[in-house]
């Protein structure tokens, strides 16, 4: 009874996992799009828009989005600079690093307005683009391509993530982790305890048995590793997501506070 309770929790955790990661994917890209579009509209860049390509593993999709972050990251860098020089240090750290207080930010938008009315036609697009620069997101998902590097669901396509528990189950591979119990008694058994040898005894029949019984008992079963693969993949992945939606945020207020206050 207890096992079966044990393999039903085993399957809920992947299908929460599976969801979890499947709808992280989909927010990564979702996320970067909203941000090339504003940068798109204010300050002229051309940058393409990505989709979620299904059939294509999580790291391939993640690698593509990569790429085409670095490309912005280029963009708002560049811009960044340009920026530096024409608006006084004060005002630059305030954008930088964005207060919480609506009102705070009022402020300083409402300055940085009026000293520099005509530096910049529209105070959008640099604003957008000091934002992308500290937000550092491609830095942040490369970081955590890397630390997921030996995990084996960056192999599954994102396609994948949509199957049933078992199917997903199967799709990863049953190899115990160095430190699990399985290997350790593989690695431990001495020769001398085999049922097979010549100095076969009662004693040792047990003791092999006992170790064959605690070995089985101990073992994960593919459906609990998948769990765990899928498991530890989001809990790398979700910070950076949240961090992703959260810049996305902070960066639609600002533009949402200018065209309702400055213009």
């Amino acid at each position: 009874m207890l096992s079966f309770f044990g393999a039903e929790k085993d399957k809920e955790r992947i299908r929460n996992a599976s969801r979890n990661l499947y709808d992280c994917v989909y927010i990564f890209v979702s996320s970067t799009n909203t941000i090339f579009r504003m940068l798109n509209q204010f300050l002229g860049t051309e940058l393409s828009i990505n989709t979620v390509r299904e059939n294509l593993s999580i790291k391939e999709n993640l690698q593509l989005l990569v790429s085409a972050l670095r490309e912005m990251q280029e963009i708002v860098e560049s811009k960044d600079k340009e920026i530096q020089q024409k608006v006084s240090l004060p005002l630059y750290s305030k954008i930088a690093t964005p207060t919480p207080s609506v009102d705070e930010r009022i402020k300083t938008l409402r300055d940085i307005y009026a000293q520099y009315k005509g530096v910049f036609e529209n105070i959008c697009g640099p604003i957008s683009a000091v934002l992308m620069k500290h937000g550092n997101l491609p830095e942040k998902l490369e970081s955590a391509i890397r630390d997921l590097s030996n995990s084996p669901v960056l192999a599954l396509r994102v396609g994948d993530l949509l199957m049933t528990h078992d199917e997903i189950a199967k799709a990863l591979p049953y190899t115990p982790s160095p430190g699990s119990s399985q290997t350790k008694s593989t690695e431990a058994r001495p020769r001398s305890q085999s049922i097979n040898n010549t100095n076969f005894s009662l004693t040792n029949f047990m003791r092999a048995a006992i170790r064959g019984q605690t070995s089985k008992k101990d073992s994960p079963n593919p459906v609990e590793l998948a769990a765990g693969y899928l498991e530890e993949v989001v809990k790398t992945l979700k910070p950076v997501c949240e961090s992703f939606q959260k810049t996305v945020k902070i960066a639609e207020e600002y533009v949402s506070l200018i065209i309702d206050k400055l213009y």
